[in-house]
Formats: structure tokens, sequence, C-alpha cells
């Protein structure tokens, strides 16, 4: 909701990304693209989230469905981060 309404709360975004990398294993595929897609729609550059992000999805790569797997490849591209390894 807040990607949609371009609300930028740097510390809610904070706390929100600390909360999800505690939680990344418990998320599904699609929580993952949608929540890398929602801070690249801010442009949030939230590092350790991305990485967190990054190294479940590498890792549930097979799993994701066309549309999570092109969300999460522009959310990226989106923020400038070209991940070598989730790309190939």
């Amino acid at each position: 909701a807040m990607a949609t309404l371009q609300v930028l709360d740097a510390q809610l975004l904070d706390a929100i990304a600390a909360q999800a990398i505690a939680k990344i294993r418990e998320f599904s595929v699609q929580h993952l693209a949608n929540t890398v897609w929602a801070f690249a729609t801010l442009g949030y550059l939230h590092r350790p989230l991305l990485a967190a992000i990054s190294k479940e999805a590498l890792a549930r790569i097979a799993d994701f469905e066309p549309q999570a797997l092109t969300n999460t490849v522009w959310a990226f591209a989106t923020l400038g981060i070209l991940n070598q390894p989730l790309l190939q």
C-alpha cells in the first residue's frame, strides 16, 4: 500500500526491513518478490534486505512463477543492483 501511495517513511521502512530479514525463511517466493518490488517502487535501497532476499531467492529460484521472477528482476534493476548470482 505504501508503494502504491508513494509514501516514504524511512523509519517505518527500516523497521519493516528488519522484521523481513528476521523472518525471510518464512516468506513464500511471492512474498520475496512483493517485498523487493515495494521497496524498488519507493526507490528505497535497503542493502541488508536486498541481500537477504537475494540469498533466499537463489535458494528457491526454481519455485518462482514467471511473474514473481520478472518482478524480482525488475526491482533489482530499478534499484541499480547488479546481483550476478541471482541473474545467472
